[in-house]
């Protein structure tokens, strides 16, 4: 197949020099990534022991859904966010991959063989409800027993001529948050309100960069 050898346009005379972009780009560049990384997840707190609990230098991170890939998602983005020189992180799906199995028991006697003194548990399970929910009734493609003025449509159209999803309920959006040490006793409830959109690496850095706020400000991680 013979390549297709776009002509070069030509020039005017005394056509005004070029001006190039680069400059401009090397400075909008940082500017609009650091605001397409800004957090969509509200933390409100709903517990902090009273106690005197000074950060540790080694933090589990525990995803709490049954889902392995959800898992394995949340926990490799949030280690980036909350790994520090002073905190190691480590995950629960590559020290525990069957913790599930065993619930929240198997996950203490590990912290307590490994002295691991700092537990971050966060709820993802609502990740698969909203995901795998059934149809309203009156959505189906073709209804039984329905005149055809009971009929609902399957789609909306928003603003602009544009698909429009149904939006999310608010509690499908809320995932609690405990950060607990190696007996199980709390430190820190929470709940993890998220607006991002159904994109898992998306969901964990927004929840994980709002958590660790929180909890920094609670003095319980550094």
């Amino acid at each position: 197949m013979a390549l297709l050898h776009w002509a070069q346009p030509l020039k005017a005379p005394h056509s005004p020099p070029e001006i190039s972009m680069r400059p401009l780009f090397r400075y909008l560049l940082p500017a609009l990534f650091v605001a397409g990384c800004a957090s969509t997840t509200d933390v409100t707190t709903r517990f902090t022991d009273e106690g005197n609990h000074p950060p540790q230098d080694t933090l589990l991170l525990v995803a709490h859904t049954p889902e392995g890939n959800i898992r394995e998602t949340w926990e490799l983005t949030c280690r980036d966010i909350f790994s520090s020189d002073s905190l190691t992180v480590l995950l629960s799906h590559q020290e525990l991959p069957l913790w599930y199995e065993g619930g929240k028991e198997r996950i203490l006697d590990w912290a307590q063989e490994n002295d691991v003194e700092r537990i971050l548990v966060v709820e993802l399970t609502h990740l698969l409800i909203d995901a795998a929910a059934p149809p309203a009734a009156g959505n189906q493609l073709n209804p039984m027993e329905q005149s055809a003025g009971d009929v609902q449509p399957t789609w909306k159209i928003g603003i602009g001529g544009d698909l429009a999803k149904d939006e999310v309920p608010d509690a499908l959006r809320q995932h609690g948050a405990e950060l607990i040490n190696a007996d199980g006793k709390p430190l820190w409830t929470g709940i993890a309100t998220t607006h991002e959109a159904s994109n898992a690496v998306a969901i964990a850095k927004s929840q994980c960069s709002a958590l660790r706020r929180s909890l920094r400000e609670q003095a319980l991680v550094p």
